[in-house]
């Protein structure tokens, strides 16, 4: 069983649910396929307004929100991090070279969405992306070379249009067999589609 995580590394409710959907990964005994992609392009295409541009109101709400489910799943946040939204680009492909080096992207996927939201870092910057490559125990020169490589922009930009494609509407976005699941407070359906497919 394979649950594809289609994901920006600035979104926040990306960085509410990955652990949760870590751990429901492996009590169901699923893998996880993250996909990064570029959110401002899927915003385009489905005719929405990027959460930044929102308006005072709907922010406020966001921020509540963001609030309750930080206390309910026991992590820290911040509610308004100096550096977001910014450029995704290079975070988003050194989780895919860390893919294609063989070192798997889960670590480093949640280092780098908590570098936004628990830690205030910047991630556009090289020199954050190394030191949280680093900080997983990668080697973060061959992280970086693979990361600005034609073919992982490929592969990012493939990723993206894939979203697109399949109907994604935002980040994080779920999907087991071809069943969609927006937001990361749908992953309590994500966990019974798993589920059913496991006993089946």
């Amino acid at each position: 069983m394979r649950v594809v995580h289609y994901f920006s590394p600035m979104s926040g409710y990306a960085y509410l649910g990955f652990g949760a959907l870590g751990a429901l990964a492996d009590q169901r005994r699923a893998s996880v396929d993250h996909k990064p992609i570029d959110v401002m392009k899927l915003f385009a295409a489905v005719d929405a307004v990027p959460p930044a541009k929102q308006s005072p109101a709907r922010l406020s709400h966001r921020r509540i929100d963001m609030a309750r489910w930080a206390n309910r799943r026991g992590l820290v946040v911040q509610l308004q991090p100096r550096f977001w939204p910014v450029d995704a680009a290079l975070a988003s492909c050194a989780i895919i070279a860390a893919q294609q080096t063989g070192f798997g992207a889960t670590a480093l996927a949640g280092s780098i969405l908590s570098a936004v939201w628990a830690r205030d870092l910047d991630i556009s910057r090289t020199d954050v992306i190394a030191a949280l490559a680093r900080e997983n125990g990668l080697d973060a020169s061959e992280i970086l070379d693979v990361a600005k490589s034609p073919a992982t922009l490929a592969r990012y930009e493939a990723n993206t249009l894939e979203a697109i494609s399949a109907g994604v509407i935002g980040s994080p976005t779920y999907r087991v067999d071809d069943e969609l699941y927006f937001g990361q407070d749908r992953l309590d359906f994500v966990d019974e589609a798993l589920a059913k497919a496991l006993a089946a």
